[in-house]
């Protein structure tokens, strides 16, 4: 009985040291622990390579899809099988992109399609229990799309970012809060762009590019581009899908509304900081009659 109670004590000692010793779980890692157990990172992968593999095969019988999936493509709900990803004959680039917090895969692709058109594709893919739940396509296929600047995909928004270079998730977020604020306000933060950022137009570089083609902003970078009056704002249902904190990468998207127009463009955004400063974006924005909502909340 002594033994016994000499083995007891030494136990509760041990697990009282351990237990006062034991870190705080953050919120984030409880509910990261709880969405890796339906798809991690590399889980997300593979349900984006399924996807292009099953499209690129003009079926859909292999994908999981839920019962409610909600798919649309450049804001209008659709069938998958009628969206124009099956008219792509082959993949040329792809950058992919995980959140397993967030449940969320996007990609953006640079196809050809089958009469040989250029075309640039965004394509979020939302993993419920194993299930796709939401498809969302952005599908530029405007004589715009440029392939010179992604293919192949730049390896730089893929790169992991030194440990002394990384800002947490949270930091992520009031970036690009910001950036959408100064895209309504046109008062960008400066000290949160690097002053080499670039901003690509599904290829077309519009910064540093005077002949750019798209904007009217001359030699300068992502700050100033965005700096006092501007036809586009106010930016809304900005919705912040996807923070990879190791890569420093944000997926956002928006609608833009225009002053001079009644047309709004949906804009996907992929956004690569590094230091605290965005370094670099790959936007696919389509400017369009009719958009009303992106019909998406997450």
């Amino acid at each position: 009985m002594k033994k016994y109670n000499r083995f007891m004590s030494s136990a509760l000692l041990v697990m009282s040291v351990i237990a006062m010793g034991a870190p705080a779980i953050s919120a984030d890692a409880k509910e990261l622990k709880v969405s890796n157990q339906s798809c991690e990172r590399n889980c997300l992968l593979d349900q984006a390579k399924q996807f292009n593999e099953s499209i690129l095969a003009k079926t859909t019988k292999k994908l999981p899809l839920a019962v409610d999936v909600q798919i649309r493509e450049n804001t209008k709900a659709i069938a998958l099988t009628d969206s124009k990803w099956m008219n792509i004959r082959r993949i040329l680039s792809v950058g992919t992109f995980t959140d397993p917090i967030k449940g969320n895969v996007i990609e953006h692709v640079a196809a050809e399609t089958l009469d040989g058109k250029s075309v640039y594709v965004g394509t979020r893919l939302k993993i419920v229990n194993g299930k796709i739940t939401e498809v969302e396509i952005n599908f530029d296929d405007s004589p715009k799309v440029k392939l010179k600047n992604i293919v192949p995909y730049d390896p730089l928004f893929n790169t992991l970012v030194a440990p002394e270079d990384r800002s947490t998730r949270e930091q992520l977020e009031q970036i690009i809060t910001r950036y959408f604020q100064g895209l309504t306000d046109h008062k960008p933060v400066e000290a949160d762009y690097d002053p080499r950022c670039d901003r690509f137009h599904s290829g077309e570089r519009v910064t540093h590019n005077a002949r750019n083609g798209i904007e009217e902003s001359g030699e300068v970078g992502c700050y100033e581009s965005n700096l006092g009056q501007k036809p586009w704002g106010p930016a809304s249902e900005i919705r912040i899908a996807l923070i990879d904190a190791d890569r420093g990468i944000v997926i956002a998207y928006s609608i833009l509304h225009y002053s001079n127009t009644t047309k709004k463009m949906q804009i996907n955004e992929v956004f690569k900081i590094i230091g605290g400063k965005i370094r670099m974006i790959d936007n696919i924005g389509l400017m369009q009659d009719e958009i009303l909502t992106s019909g998406f909340t997450n």
